[in-house]
């Protein structure tokens, strides 16, 4: 499955807020041209023990689209040995209250159980891996990519 990130050029690198750094960023996913999701992120740890808190929106993205067709949830990611480690979080961020208002709340526990939710983590990770501002995530933080369309 390919999705393309779109991240928000007017945002800067997510660092720890508690520093006085900025407080997390945003961006879009695609699949086959057609939006699918928009992301926003925030730091949830220390420096030495980097954590993310990812929150997405998915599900239509037309004129006519309402919340109650779209679904928000959270990821609570740490970088793994085999990529980033995810597991469901609650469905707010500090930094982007409008997460709660953009799609239906889904608990971490009915996020753990929805039947889409190896699709959500498909776009959680292409997210990661698009998005160079969200490198500390990956397996090699150094490594950068200069193409936006990651493959999950």
């Amino acid at each position: 499955m390919t999705f393309g990130v779109t991240p928000n050029p007017d945002d800067e690198v997510p660092l720890c807020t508690c520093c006085a750094g900025s407080p997390g960023v945003r961006g879009g996913v695609s699949e086959e041209g057609n939006p699918v999701a928009i992301y926003f992120a925030e730091p949830a740890g220390m420096p030495k023990f980097p954590m993310l808190k990812l929150g997405i929106v998915s599900g239509r993205f037309t004129d006519d689209a309402l919340p109650s067709h779209r679904l928000s949830l959270v990821f609570v990611c740490r970088r793994g040995a085999d990529g980033p480690a995810m597991e469901p979080g609650e469905p707010w961020l500090a930094t982007f209250p409008e997460l709660t208002q953009l799609g239906e709340r889904l608990t971490p526990a009915a996020l753990a159980t929805h039947p889409d939710f190896a699709r959500f983590g498909q776009i959680a990770r292409a997210i990661i891996a698009g998005d160079d501002r969200l490198a500390e995530m990956r397996t090699d933080p150094g490594r950068r990519r200069h193409s936006f369309t990651a493959t999950q």
